[in-house]
């Protein structure tokens, strides 16, 4: 058996690879058979589970970084002539994207059926979900209590929070899919009239969802809209930090979730291994994996949870619809900054 290695080199397509939007780990068993995966993952460090797939089933691996936009134009790029086997998305939309380009195909997997909820899995078995994560308000502990706790998404335009909001800025894709889910489910004028009220309170606009939380600590902002695993993260290094989620409209639909799928690409030319793959990433063990190092829902709901996770588990949820919300996201970017959302 060749002894194994982990290489990590730089590689572009038609990105910066110094602003790190692309990159190759290569995870080398004892196969000479290659399973290339594009993952828009790898940045949150999640080889591990990677590597036990090629430690348990001798594969040899190869890990494409990158934004799941910047995949999905590689994909469509490369066509048949791709070495892809799988695609691993960070967003909903990221999937339907590359469904309407036709770059996923079918798998009839009762192993995946087994394992994921219907509602989380794309009715043709052209993507499953591999964990959820939603995108709900936060608050300060220390500022915002009582009956000052905002509990709908609304609440965050309310006169009360003027100079106390921050939010992400628009370019985000977590933050266009929520406005596009909003468009889809509440109408163009409802959504344009909350956006509207949010900018009205003069929210300070910041680069990341960290640096959201980082804001509301510091006492920049009272309050806030990121994803709940950010903050998960932060907990599990500093159990004392400030900042609380509050999950939004229980009341309603509930809170805003997306999901982070993968699928297997149609042109790639080793489906057996490509599905092999895929399956042991919605088992028990890898869905664990995915909660204890990035702090987001696994898929799968046997799979194991950290204490953090296990507490906050069991809010309503507004269910997802991936296909609505892709289509809407250029309407829901335009939006954004028609009211001054930059």
């Amino acid at each position: 058996m060749r002894r194994r290695q982990i290489v990590l080199v730089l590689a572009g397509f038609g990105v910066l690879v110094a602003a790190g939007l692309a990159a190759l780990v290569a995870l080398t068993g004892s196969s000479d058979e290659d399973l290339v995966v594009y993952t828009a993952r790898l940045h949150y460090g999640e080889e591990e589970v990677f590597r036990r797939f090629a430690d348990e089933t001798g594969y040899d691996l190869k890990l494409f970084g990158g934004t799941g936009s910047a995949l999905t134009e590689r994909l469509r790029s490369e066509g048949a002539d791709t070495e892809a086997d799988v695609l691993v998305t960070v967003d909903g939309a990221n999937l339907q994207q590359a469904l309407e380009s036709d770059l996923l195909q079918p798998l009839s997997s009762p192993a995946v059926e087994a394992a994921v909820p219907e509602n989380l899995r794309d009715p043709e078995g052209r993507w499953t979900a591999l964990t959820t994560r939603a995108r709900t308000i936060m608050r300060s502990t220390e500022r915002v209590t009582g009956d000052d706790v905002p509990r709908r998404y609304e609440e965050l335009g309310d006169p009360r929070f003027d100079g106390r909001l921050c939010l992400r800025t628009s370019d985000s894709v977590y933050n266009s899919s929520f406005v596009a889910d909003r468009i889809a489910k509440d109408g163009t004028a409802a959504t344009e009239r909350m956006l509207r009220s949010w900018m009205a309170n003069d929210p300070v606009i910041l680069g990341s969802d960290v640096d959201v939380l980082e804001a509301i600590e510091a006492g920049s902002c009272d309050v806030g809209l990121t994803n709940h695993y950010y903050l998960g993260r932060i907990l599990a290094e500093d159990p004392e930090f400030p900042v609380t989620p509050v999950w939004a409209d229980q009341g309603a639909r509930g809170a805003h979730v997306n999901l982070s799928g993968v699928g297997i690409v149609r042109h790639s030319d080793n489906v057996p291994v490509a599905r092999e793959l895929v399956e042991f990433l919605v088992e028990e063990e890898s869905q664990a994996e995915f909660a204890e190092t990035n702090s987001e829902f696994p898929a799968n709901p046997r799979a194991e949870l950290p204490d953090q996770l296990a507490e906050w588990r069991g809010f309503r949820v507004d269910p997802i619809d991936v296909t609505g919300d892709a289509g809407l996201q250029a309407d829901a970017v335009k939006l954004m900054n028609e009211v001054g959302w930059r």
